[in-house]
Formats: structure tokens, C-alpha cells, sequence
């Protein structure tokens, strides 16, 4: 779960279970993440904490695979993931998916710009985050809107 919300990968064997150790640029302080489904890679910039979390992991990982269990990669999370919602207390009905969905809405609703947001989620257009993230964005109308200088008086 920290892996995917960390960085918006598509959860499943697309892309979260496919991230290795060399997709990591600990330099860099990114990830690089092959998504199947556009057949293209796409460099995700970590944040310094993670960055710090993934080192930590990375010396005891055995499998190669940056999402492992008992040094061996992660083929499934589904019913994983039900038992850690059930043990977190949380009763809503949540999916892996909906961590993808909470990367790019955490981040537009703190101001990151679109077009940045659709290339980290690997989206093909920006028109295609707007369609799906857009109306998450309260109040983006007004503030808009009250960036236009006054003409009265002038």
C-alpha cells in the first residue's frame, strides 16, 4: 500500500509487482515505472522520506522485487488488502485502485499542476486526468475567477 500510494503505480502485476530494485535511482531520489498498458516508461520523483523508507526495505528484501513477502515477490494483495482495512478499522469499501486515485487527488487538491499530475499517473493526454480528476477539485472555478484583475475604475 505505501508503495502504490507513494507513487500512483497501478496496482497489480502491471506495475506495482512489477517494480524491481534497478527501477530505483536512489541518487535521483525516483523511480522508474514500466506501464504495460501505454508500453512506456515514466520516472517518478520520491520524496525524501520514502526515498529513506525504500533504502531501509531494500536491505532486507530478497527477491529483487521492491513489493515482496517472505522473500518472495508479490503475485496478489486482494485479500491482504481486505485484512489490513479490517484490522485499520476502516469499514468503507475501499480497493488497491483507490490509493492511485488518492495519489492524484492529494497532490491536485494541494495545487500540483494537471499536466504534471497525468505524467506521473502515466496518463496519454491531460485531457484524460482532467475527465477523471477534475470534479475532486472544489473551488477551482472561484479561484480562477478571482485571479482576474478588476476593470472597474480603471
Amino acid at each position: 500500500m505505501e508503495v502504490c500510494f507513494n507513487l500512483g503505480t497501478r496496482p497489480g502485476p502491471s506495475e506495482l509487482f512489477a517494480l524491481r530494485w534497478e527501477h530505483v535511482d536512489f541518487e535521483a531520489g525516483s523511480v522508474r515505472i514500466y506501464a504495460t498498458k501505454t508500453k512506456t516508461f515514466r520516472t517518478v520523483p520520491v520524496t525524501p522520506a520514502f526515498l529513506e523508507r525504500l533504502r531501509e526495505v531494500r536491505q532486507k528484501s530478497e527477491s529483487g522485487y521492491l513489493v515482496e513477502y517472505k522473500g518472495k515477490p508479490v503475485k496478489t494483495i486482494r485479500k491482504g488488502f481486505k485484512v489490513a482495512c479490517q484490522q485499520a478499522g476502516i469499514t468503507v469499501d475501499v480497493r488497491m485502485y483507490d490509493l492511485r486515485h488518492l495519489f492524484a487527488t492529494t497532490m491536485l487538491a494541494n495545487g500540483a499542476d494537471l499536466a504534471a499530475v497525468s505524467k506521473l499517473m502515466g496518463h496519454s493526454t491531460v485531457k484524460m486526468t482532467a475527465d477523471v480528476y477534475y470534479h475532486y477539485l472544489e473551488g477551482e472555478k472561484e479561484k480562477a475567477v478571482g485571479k482576474l484583475p478588476s476593470l472597474i475604475g480603471v
